[in-house]
Parts: C-alpha cells; structure tokens; sequence
C-alpha cells in the first residue's frame, strides 16, 4: 500500500508535463507541483517542523492548499486544513487542542488568525501568501522562490495520522478527524476502482472547498491519485460551473445536492453542453431524486449517489451506474468497507429495518484528536457510528433515511425531511427548498416547508401544501409553508440549523427581499 507521499512521487515521475492544476490565472503541471511541494517543505523544515507535527492550513480552496497539504505529507507533518470561513472562536478550540506548531494563511485569512496567534506560544511559525507578512508573519512567497526545489521525502507508517480534518462543530468544538495514511489510501484506491476511472486521463472540476474532506480527498486528492487534471473553483458560481465543464471538457463531477439544483434552474442547452462528462457523484446529504433525474436528462450521465463522510476518509458506499440500479440508494460498499444497520441497543438489524448505520473497513479514521469521550461515544468494534438513519436491502443496497438528529417526531409519528422534500422538487414551481421541525404545544414539533420558487412561478403556500397533502400521509404534510427569496447555504449545502433557529426566534423575513 502506497502512502501518500509516495503517490505523488509516482506521478511526478510518470506524468511530469501533465497539467494538474488548472485555475483562471495559472497552470501547474505535475513536475511543478512536485517542486513548488518541496519548496515549501524545506521552509518549513528550516524552521523546525518535522514528522508528526501540526501545520494549520487557513486558506481558501486556492492552489496553495493543495501545495501545503502535499508538502506536509513530504515531511511527514501532519496537515490540518481550517475552514476560511472559521473565526476566532473556532480558530482557538483547533489551535490549543492541536498543538500546532505552524499555520500557513494568505492575505484573506491572515487578518483573522494574527488577532490571536500571540496567544499560542508553541505556535512559532506563521507563513502568509499573497503579500502577507510582517505583525508576527512572514511572507511564504518570498520564502518559497528561495528554498531548494529539491527535498528527500520522510518515510512515514501506514497506521500514523496523514491529516486533521475539522467537523463542523455543530455540536460544540469542532473534532479534528484523524486520517491515518493506510485510511486515505486504501478509499483512494476504492474510489478509483468504483468510478472506473482511467489513468492520466480523466478531467475533474473542483467547485467543493478544499477545506472539507469531501473537496480536498475525495475530488483533489483522487484526481491526483488518478494522474487527472482538475480545474479548481475558488468559490461556487453556477454559471462558470457549467461554461468550464464544456470549456475543459470536464469528464468527472462530484458535488453537493445543492449544487446540482443550481445547475439544474440554470442550465441553457444553447450555452451550456455537458455532454463531456462521464462520471458524476453526488452527496454530503440526503438527494432529493428528482432533481438528479433531471440533471440526467439534462447532461445525458447518470450520476452515481455516494455515502461516506470524514471519519471514514471518503466515499464508503457507491451507487453502481452499470448493470442494477436503485434510485434513491446510496449503492454499495466498496473495497474493505462494511455497512452495519443498528438500533439504539448497538444490535444489527434484519434486511429492511431503519436504524443507525455503522461504516467499517479499512477506511475508518484513527478518532478525534485528543477527545477521547467523543472518540468513544462515535467509534467502536463495528467502526463509525453516522448519524444517519438508513436500511439495507436483499440486494445489500444502502438506503439513506435521513440524518438522526433531523428526523421530525409529531405525534408520535417519525417524519423524514427527505421524503416531504423530494415530493417538493417535483412541483414545477419549486426551484430550493427545506423541510425542517417547528415547536408545536400539541404535536411536540410539525414539519414547517421552507421554499425558493422558481423564476417566474406564481406558486402559493396553500398551492405546496395541497401538493404534499395529495402525495404524503396527513401527518407528512408541512403544517405550513414558509416562501422565501434566499436560501441560506453554507459550502453549497443549505443551513437548516439556521432555518430551525429562524423559526423559534425573529423569524424568516432576512430571507426575503425588501
């Protein structure tokens, strides 16, 4: 089994005048990656960071993310990628359970960061693009155009930690997941396997941020796993999105449900071909299937929904786009993976009974850095507890209910905001929408529909409400519809916390125009 700084090396060798990494301003191929990789990896060898140490990655989904990953893995550093979006409350739970010892930033991150780095004393070393430099910094470009262009990778073991990376914190601090090299590795080569991808010749387009898992390993690090080329999006514009799949050509898609319904309200036959594409995966939440039957239509792929999440180091779980397909599942377990379906006891379920799914195999991360309750309470002999509650068919098909904590129980009855939603998106007149719980005296909660119409739709509350009453049990139907103008989506996924907070509190009127 390779690890990953022996991935690269491979390609360097192999693949030295393919382009990598392409972006509006610059080109990297393979041989300069390597080098601009090395560069970087003596900067910070020179300033005392070695094997096993913590270097934060506080930048945006630009190149020099992926630069700093792979020099790290030169090193045998071990990269923990921050959210752009994180500020100092975040910044200061990563930073003092970590230990960092380096952060690297650039000039739309450092601001933040430098507020607070005088508060970590073992934090000696800060590095900053893009003109950075100077209260506490210096300034990585000028460092970088001096160092060697050559640097002897740092043997590391396939069971140490290869990468942090951070949840989202929705329940309090953010949990550094970490990846152990032989985790990565052995998802990267079943992913490759699963989506039949062919070497040195696939073409991805990178709208993800890089700071996710799903960004960084699951789109940026399998296109170099593959020998690929990927066009990287610093931010999601659906418009560009689209002009540069037919501009480059682009063979390999992989996003959120969300991006596909950006694509799917925008898509112009007349300006917009898709036809290149040949691999597609969706996922990061429950898919509504009639916006991914649509956008089939529309491009002529099938796309394949995929299950996975960070604490298993990617995709897990893979619907086959040949031979038997089941819409609406998750697909299959791929390579080493394993998927159990338990009830709150931790006892496994028959064939079609809904409980909590477990992933285990090879895939399963090392636990949360230095959190050994949440390690405890989330890891366990059969692997990683999800969250999510699914089913196992005859087949042995993964079926996705909806997370745990999102069901809705009015009642007594248990509702699934997928379900509600997917009847939703197939109304004409719906272009986004969320179903999220409301506080109710008499049922405990009622599911509330919160819904962007499409451009020019004329569609009322009381018109969706009859739509879902027609096509769900009773209990099903929103109790309400809420219609707004602004759908709030955070890394192309839709905030239903913020929703659910909307509604105990001010309400949903930030959400509509004036």
């Amino acid at each position: 089994m390779e690890i990953l700084n022996q991935i690269l090396a491979r390609n360097v060798r192999l693949l030295p005048e393919r382009p990598f990494i392409i972006t509006d301003s610059k080109t990297l191929t393979y041989a300069e990656f390597g080098e601009r990789t090395a560069r970087l990896a003596n900067v910070l060898a020179a300033r005392g960071i070695g094997k096993g140490d913590k270097v934060g990655l506080y930048l945006p989904s630009t190149p020099l993310m992926a630069v700093a990953f792979w020099a790290c893995q030169r090193l045998g550093a071990v990269p923990a990628p921050l959210s752009a979006m994180f500020r100092h409350a975040e910044l200061r739970k990563i930073v003092a359970r970590t230990g960092m010892k380096a952060v690297v930033a650039d000039g739309t991150t450092w601001p933040y960061f430098s507020e607070i780095h005088d508060e970590f004393p073992a934090l000696e070393t800060c590095l900053v693009a893009g003109g950075g430099g100077g209260a506490g910094a210096d300034d990585l470009d000028t460092l970088i155009a001096a160092a060697d262009a050559q640097f002897d990778n740092v043997a590391c073991e396939a069971d140490e930690i290869a990468s942090l990376f951070f949840t989202s914190g929705t329940t309090g601090t953010p949990k550094g997941t970490a990846q152990s090299h032989y985790g990565l590795s052995s998802t990267l080569r079943d992913m490759m396997v699963s989506h039949r991808t062919r070497f040195g010749h696939e073409i991805y387009l990178c709208a993800v941020p890089l700071f996710t898992n799903f960004g960084l390993t699951v789109t940026l690090n399998l296109c170099l796993y593959t020998g690929g080329t990927i066009v990287l999006h610093e931010r999601w514009d659906t418009e560009r999105v689209m002009a540069d799949i037919s501009r480059y050509r682009a063979t390999y898609f992989g996003g959120t449900p969300t991006m596909y319904v950006y694509m799917v309200n925008e898509h112009d036959p007349s300006r917009h071909d898709l036809s290149s594409l040949r691999i597609c995966t969706t996922g990061g939440s429950p898919v509504p299937q009639p916006v991914i039957k649509r956008f089939e239509e529309l491009s002529g792929v099938k796309v394949a929904q995929v299950y996975g999440a960070t604490e298993t180091c990617g995709q897990n779980v893979i619907e086959p786009t040949l031979g038997l397909r089941k819409p609406g599942s998750a697909g299959l377990p791929v390579g080493s993976s394993r998927i159990y379906i338990v009830n709150d006891d931790d006892v496994e379920l028959p064939v079609g009974e809904i409980g909590e799914v477990i992933i285990g195999g090879d895939c399963v991360a090392l636990g949360y850095l230095g959190d050994e309750e949440a390690t405890a309470q989330a890891f366990g002999p059969l692997g990683w507890r999800s969250g999510d509650l699914g089913f196992v068919d005859s087949d042995g098909f993964l079926f996705i209910v909806d997370r745990k904590k999102d069901v809705i129980i009015t009642g007594g009855h248990n509702i699934y905001p997928l379900e509600v939603e997917s009847v939703l998106y197939r109304h004409p007149a719906v272009a986004m929408c969320a179903v999220v719980g409301a506080s109710d005296e008499e049922k405990g909660e009622v599911p509330v529909a919160v819904v962007v119409l499409a451009d020019g739709a004329t569609a009322t509350a009381e018109d969706l409400r009859g739509w879902c009453r027609a096509e769900l049990a009773a209990y099903k139907a929103p109790r309400r519809v809420e219609l707004i103008d602004n759908m709030p989506v955070e890394a192309a996924k839709i905030r239903k916390r913020d929703l659910v907070e909307a509604l105990k509190g001010e309400g949903l009127d930030k959400y509509r125009r004036a």
